[in-house]
């Protein structure tokens, strides 16, 4: 982390420099208040009255998992695109009659469902989805995941890409033909690709984070250089 900067001058009174040193352990990123103390008169400058007021405290935000699916279920099939929508804890719901390379799938809406694709699919997209997983054949294209919260994904077959947006919490599982997939992660966390260390079904997985800090610096070109930060290895 960045180091701070050096004191106050020489020839600043020393109740002026004890408030500047305060001033720097102040946490002010989510608007706290931690390491001010009161001003005394003493360290006040002559003819210029301050006042230190606490900022009000922080409501809870309430964020969470929402209890359950705000819709109706649904099940169908529109044109070329599968909807599976607003879908709850239970028997899984399996999709397999009616899938293939030119129909996609839409899943959105879903808290603490299993949905299973048991045929190949053209492409996948999971939006607003929590604690939700989801098994799917293959795919031609690939897989999309958006404004979801901890979710999991696997592909038993093949899928090219996986494309993660605006999500918190998710474990990809790529299957022994996946292992090449491309993962594009945007706005995301607590991300992790699970894949096995070899063919058939004895196997061991392997579990590992996907990079969410990078270090950026400028070259002698002009253009910037990143890589992953050394936090992972």
């Amino acid at each position: 982390a960045p180091a701070g900067a050096g004191g106050a001058g020489g020839g600043a009174p020393a109740g002026l420099a004890a408030i500047f040193g305060d001033i720097k352990k102040i946490d002010q990123s989510k608007g706290r208040t931690e390491g001010l103390r009161h001003v005394t008169k003493d360290m006040k400058s002559k003819g210029a009255p301050a006042k230190v007021a606490a900022a009000p405290a922080r409501k809870p935000s309430g964020r969470g998992a929402p209890a359950g699916p705000k819709g109706t279920p649904v099940v169908k099939l529109v044109q070329k695109r599968w909807l599976v929508e607003n879908q709850g804890p239970g028997e899984p719901v399996v999709l397999e009659e009616g899938v293939d390379k030119e129909k996609e799938v839409y899943i959105a809406g879903c808290v603490g469902a299993t949905i299973v694709v048991k045929a190949k699919a053209k492409a996948m997209t999971l939006d607003g989805c929590h604690n939700t997983q989801v098994v799917f054949e293959s795919l031609l294209s690939s897989c999309e995941v958006v404004n979801c919260k901890r979710v999991k994904v696997q592909t038993k077959g093949s899928c090219l890409a996986f494309a993660v947006d605006k999500t918190d919490g998710i474990t990809v599982y790529l299957s022994p033909e996946s292992r090449g997939a491309q993962i594009v992660t945007s706005k995301s966390s607590e991300m992790n690709v699970s894949f096995p260390d070899g063919p058939g079904e004895d196997a061991d997985w392997i579990e590992l984070p996907i990079p969410e800090q990078f270090v950026t610096t400028v070259g002698d070109d002009n253009k910037l250089r990143s890589k992953v930060s050394e936090l992972y290895g």
